[in-house]
């Protein structure tokens, strides 16, 4: 199936919301996924109530656990679509908690409702739900280990819409430390497949698609994309992706301290979705005391681009956060 991700447009709106929790869907039976839906209540005339998908996939027993990594997904993107990252997570002893926005993955509602920042609105914005979905497992133990991560450090990762949405944490100081791949900060109007047919961009016609997001074809491979694409167009939900523009460029002015650590994948120049060289022009400026590795020649979805990519990439991710506790 195709699935997707990346990040554009953006718009300022409001909207309350406040959230309960209902019964897991279903048993997984030792599987590392736990999914479960939290109900999502909005106060905005606007904008009805939903179900998100959230949860967690567990860390392996026969490891040290670590601790709690936030990850935060992109835009028509989908949790379940990263269990190779996952996995290389798990299998170190990180236990990986996420959730999918509304209208993605297994979440109700349309991403169209949902915001990078919101002054007016802040229920809508990525982060606050991101803090909420923290606090809520931070403190629940699994069901298997009796583990819970209330004295982890707030680890963040997000790709994407989903970095743009994590570097604003390690802007506010709210994260202690902080993955980025393929950050949304300088984000393109065109991308995927509008990048060499511009008129695609003003059409309701899939522009984000598998092939224009990663060059790994998978094709002697499990093909990790178990969720499609949606929406499949920033064009589908312009509101939102008016928001992303807005929101990227209040996102270059962002300083962030020395005290949250922060590691960056950035792909090749060839990526159609985000500017890899003004992205690093920035992150020197803003963010100095990053560490920035970059692959040239990769596509977008770096955590699932080619194995010699991809596996660089989790491994470093692991080595980072190991390091980082190390010195915490």
């Amino acid at each position: 199936m195709k699935r997707i991700n990346i990040l554009l447009w953006f718009v300022l709106l409001a909207g309350c919301s406040s959230f309960q929790t209902r019964a897991p869907q279903s048993e997984l039976s030792r599987s590392p996924w736990f999914f479960e839906q939290t109900f999502y209540e909005t106060h905005d005339p606007f904008v009805q109530s939903v179900y998100l998908r959230t949860g967690y996939y567990l860390e392996a027993e026969a490891t040290n656990f670590k601790g709690c990594v936030l990850y935060l997904e992109g835009l028509a993107d989908s949790v379940a679509n990263h269990s190779a990252l996952f996995s290389k997570l798990s299998k170190a002893g990180y236990r990986v908690v996420f959730f999918d926005y509304m209208g993605q993955g297994g979440s109700q509602g349309s991403m169209n409702n949902t915001r990078i920042v919101a002054p007016l609105s802040s229920s809508l914005q990525i982060s606050t739900q991101a803090k909420f979905i923290w606090d809520r497992y931070s403190n629940r133990k699994d069901e298997y280990f009796g583990r819970d991560c209330s004295q982890s450090k707030k680890m963040v990762m997000g790709w994407s819409t989903g970095g743009l949405a994590t570097y604003g944490l390690a802007h506010e100081g709210w994260a202690d430390a902080v993955v980025l791949i393929a950050p949304g900060i300088h984000p393109k109007k065109f991308v995927g497949e509008a990048a060499t047919s511009p008129k695609l961009m003003f059409t309701l016609d899939q522009v984000i698609s598998e092939r224009t997001l990663t060059r790994n074809k998978f094709e002697k491979n499990f093909n990790p994309h178990v969720d499609p694409i949606k929406p499949v167009s920033p064009a589908v939900v312009p509101l939102f992706a008016t928001n992303l523009l807005l929101s990227s460029e209040f996102s270059q002015g962002w300083e962030i301290a020395k005290k949250t650590d922060g590691l960056v994948f950035l792909s090749g120049v060839e990526d159609t979705y985000v500017d890899r060289l003004a992205t690093e022009k920035t992150l020197k400026k803003k963010a100095p005391h990053f560490k920035v590795v970059a692959y040239n020649g990769a596509l977008h979805e770096i955590d699932n681009e080619l194995p010699e990519v991809a596996k660089d990439m989790h491994e470093k991710t692991v080595q980072f956060f190991d390091s980082f506790l190390a010195k915490h």
